[in-house]
Parts: C-alpha cells; sequence; structure tokens
C-alpha cells in the first residue's frame, strides 16, 4: 500500500463515528484515572466560594489524557477504538505505518480551536493535512 491510488479515504460519517467513539473512549479512560485519584487520596480538591469541591489533579490530567489515548493508539495500533469499530486504519499519505512524529503532529493538532470544523468540504481534517497522515478503509 505504498502509493496514493491504493487506498480508500474514510467517509465522513466514518470518521464521526470514529470522533464520537473516541470522545467517549477519552472520558471512560479520565474517569478512570480520575477514580483512581480519588481512591488513592491524591485527586486535592479546591473549595470555591460557594462551597463546591473541584479536583485539581483530574482537571490537570485532562488534556495529557486526552493526547495520551491518540498518541498510544495511533502509534501502537494504527487505530483508536473508533477506528477499530469503523475498520478504518491510519496511513502516511503514501500508505505506509506514520512515524512517531507524524502521529505526535496529528495528536496536537487536534487541540487547535475549531479544528472540527476543518471537515466541511472534505474528509481530511486540518490534523490529517499537518501531519500529512490519512485515515482509510481497511
Amino acid at each position: 500500500m505504498e502509493n496514493n491510488q491504493s487506498f480508500k479515504l474514510a467517509g465522513r460519517g466514518k470518521r464521526i463515528a470514529n470522533f464520537i467513539v473516541d470522545m467517549i473512549a477519552f472520558f471512560v479512560v479520565w474517569i478512570l484515572i480520575s477514580l483512581t485519584l480519588a481512591v488513592l487520596d491524591f485527586d486535592y480538591s479546591y473549595v470555591d466560594e460557594t462551597g463546591q469541591q473541584i479536583p485539581i489533579a483530574s482537571l490537570i490530567l485532562l488534556i495529557p489524557t486526552y493526547w495520551g489515548y491518540f498518541l498510544f493508539t495511533e502509534y501502537k495500533f494504527q487505530k483508536t477504538l473508533g477506528k477499530i469499530i469503523t475498520k478504518t486504519i491510519l496511513v502516511s499519505d503514501t500508505g505506509g505505518k506514520p512515524s512517531f512524529k507524524q502521529i505526535l503532529i496529528r495528536t496536537l493538532c487536534r487541540s487547535i480551536p475549531f479544528e472540527y470544523f476543518s471537515y466541511f468540504g472534505t474528509v481530511e481534517g486540518t490534523h490529517d493535512r499537518l501531519s500529512k497522515t490519512r485515515v482509510i478503509e481497511e
């Protein structure tokens, strides 16, 4: 699969399904980490003016957990849970396995504000174009 002609890009419906499943999976991972911190009595809380406790460690770990979910799964398996369900896979723009650098760029680009609006008009998001990666049918 080393040339652009030999693979079919995943459609918009599958990309949306990937996003929904991956957001659910990410939140489950984050909640499990937060619960573990609470059980270990490590999740220090800030009490606001209304008396509500706000868990500091859990909030600090939100973004690193988000990045970690995508970085680990896409580097290790070329797939996230969403891609497994929709039978799609991440490849470099030449069709091979993406490098760690490409996946790191892709992961960090997911944090660009309004990045998901880049799908209007195309099935490739900003994080695909900037990292030179593609999500294709398996």
